[in-house]
Order: C-alpha cells, then structure tokens, then sequence
C-alpha cells in the first residue's frame, strides 16, 4: 500500500535551526544524561499502585505454603516481553528454600531483593539457578535490576501474616505496555525485543501498521549501551523522519527507499521517539538502552554535532548559557553535514 503523503507537522519544521539554539540544546541533551535514571526509576515504583502496580502477570498472591521447595521462572512472558517472574507473588512458610530458574529469554536477569536480603549474578543461559532459604516471617520485595521499570518485580511472603501493598496494573490504571504507555496505540507492537547481543541493530521505517505503512519495525527493542541503531527507510514518503522525544537526535527522510540514519547510544536509559507526521496514527518507538535503573555516570553522550560530550559530568555542571558558551567556542557545525546517516541510493 502506498503511503499517502502528508505535510510535516509543525514539530519539524526548521528543527536543525532549533537545535542549534544553545539553550534547547542543553536542554536536550540535558534529559538524556542527567535525568534519564530518575524519570526511569519514576515509572513502575511503588507510587504507581503498590509494588506490582504495572506488574503485567500480577493477579494475586499464590499460595505455596506446605512446601519446602519452590521453582520461580525468571524471563517468563510479561510486562511487554520475557521481562518476568512466574509466579511473581508466593506465599511460603518459613523455612522454604525458593530456587529461581532462568528461561533463556528476554536477556540478562538477576534476582536482588530490596532489603540486601541476597542477590544473584546476572545471566541469561536458559537453566541457570539461584536459590535463597526464607528463615523469617515477613514480607521479601525482589526485582530483576535490568529490567526493574519494565515491571520485572515479585514478592515472597513468608508466613501467614505477612502482607504487601500489592497494588495491582488496574490499581492506578496502568498501562499493559511498557514505560507510561507510550506504545499503547501503535499496532505492531507485541514486546520488546530482546537485540542485547548485538552491536548493531536496525529498524525499518515506514513498515505496515497503523492503518497504512506507518509504523516502526521493531518497535520496541532493548540493546547494551554502545549499540548502534540503524533506522532505514522502505517506504518512499517524504514526510518520514526520526525524532526522540527529547530531541536529542532527529532525521528527515527525503530521498530514495534505502536511506539510513544511524545513533549510537551510551549510558542507561529510555528512549522514546516517533515519526511527528503520523505519531497520532501510533508511528512511535522505544528503546530500552542497558539498565534504565542505574544512573549514568561518566559516559560519553553522542551529539548531533559529530562530537562527544561527557554526559552526567559536564550537563552536571554546566547551566544552559555555560553550554551555549561551549557551543560557541567549539562550534556546532552544519547538521546536514554532521548527521550520523549513512543514505544509500
């Protein structure tokens, strides 16, 4: 089906002039090193309806007292992939020894418990184990640190007393998919992608869904931080384009099928981004960089400039007239020249 083509909508217009304001980009920037571990951390915690508020697999506590050994999956299907526990909520007696066991999929977990209590290394082979004997009554809150905000979180209760805030993903009306919904009205997604072994990745633009070729392909994806993603256009359509939510990197699509745009990113986060011209028909995409729970410290932050910038260090201590200063003093270059695309006819 061929694309109908469609003005850009005013969000695109002039946005390398835009960007090229010291301010907005400090701005910018700023988000995707300096806030990104908050905003991450925000998204599924306790505020959010109770420990299992956005748990996607969460329906009630599971009662598995008279048994002195348990098996717990770990990458069991939810919360927008293999990003869960299963069950994620048991009831035990103490003295039961819990042995967690890795499915293999939805890449590296671990199994931490939020009082220190234990924790296991990270893996990801199918098979592996971890187990932990609850000596005492009372209620044990574990994540899986990777994929914490994704909702990958469960609960021992040891005792017959023992209680939580549960919460539930209807309690405070959460979304069924990741990160505050974002994906909640684009067709194609079904999960995140597990692209965590990989160093280079790509996703097509302008791929069937939402009513016509408008949408991302993959949608949503989780890689290691200094992955490349490779965006290439298949569908010949003027108005296409790249653009993170922050606007922290961004492309217009305007020759042939083939185009590419290609980011690298560092340091932990979540990144959200759309095509402005068709992101009311549900063209949006995320990607899931690392583990969006731990801070980035020291990492290098890619621009839209061809440099590098020392992302939490220098938006830590720089105010946005200091930034623009530095933009003026090293300069900020021509975005058409300085994009990292790689256009192929």
């Amino acid at each position: 089906m061929e694309a109908t083509r469609v003005q850009p909508s005013a969000r695109q217009v002039d946005r390398r002039g835009f960007l090229k304001a010291a301010g907005g980009t400090a701005v910018g920037v700023g988000a995707i090193g300096a806030t990104a571990g908050t905003a991450s951390a925000q998204e599924g915690s306790d505020a959010a309806g109770g420990w299992f508020g956005g748990v996607s697999n969460y329906e009630s506590v599971v009662d598995k007292t008279g048994q002195s050994q348990i098996e717990i999956s770990v990458g069991a299907k939810g919360n927008g992939g293999n990003f869960a526990f299963s069950p994620p909520a048991i009831r035990v007696d103490a003295g039961t020894t819990v042995t967690w066991k890795w499915t293999g999929e939805g890449g590296g977990h671990n199994v931490v418990a939020e009082n220190g209590a234990f924790e296991s290394d990270i893996a990801s082979e199918a098979g592996h184990t971890f187990e932990h004997t609850f000596e005492t009554e009372g209620a044990v809150k574990y994540a899986c640190l990777p994929h914490k905000s994704m909702g990958m979180r469960g609960a021992v209760l040891v005792g017959a007393d023992a209680t939580i805030d549960t919460g539930s993903k209807q309690a405070s009306g959460e979304s069924s998919t990741p990160y505050g919904g974002w994906l909640d009205d684009t067709e194609n997604f079904e999960n995140v992608v597990d692209l965590s072994d990989r160093d280079r990745v790509e996703i097509q633009v302008g791929a069937a869904g939402n009513g016509g070729n408008f949408a991302f392909s993959p949608p949503a994806i989780h890689i290691n931080p200094k992955t490349t993603v490779v965006w290439r256009r298949i569908e010949d359509n003027t108005a296409l384009s790249v653009v993170a939510e922050d606007e922290s990197f961004w492309t217009d699509f305007d020759e042939e099928t083939g185009e590419a745009f290609e980011w690298t990113f560092t340091g932990n986060r979540v990144v959200k981004y759309s095509c402005p011209a068709y992101e009311e028909l549900g063209m949006k995409g995320l990607i899931v960089v690392g583990n969006p729970d731990l801070p980035t410290i020291g990492e290098v932050v890619s621009t839209p400039w061809g440099g590098a910038l020392a992302g939490s260090g220098l938006m830590a201590v720089l105010s946005p007239v200091a930034f623009g200063v530095f933009l003026a003093i090293h300069g900020t270059g021509d975005a058409d020249s300085t994009e990292t695309s790689d256009r192929q006819g």
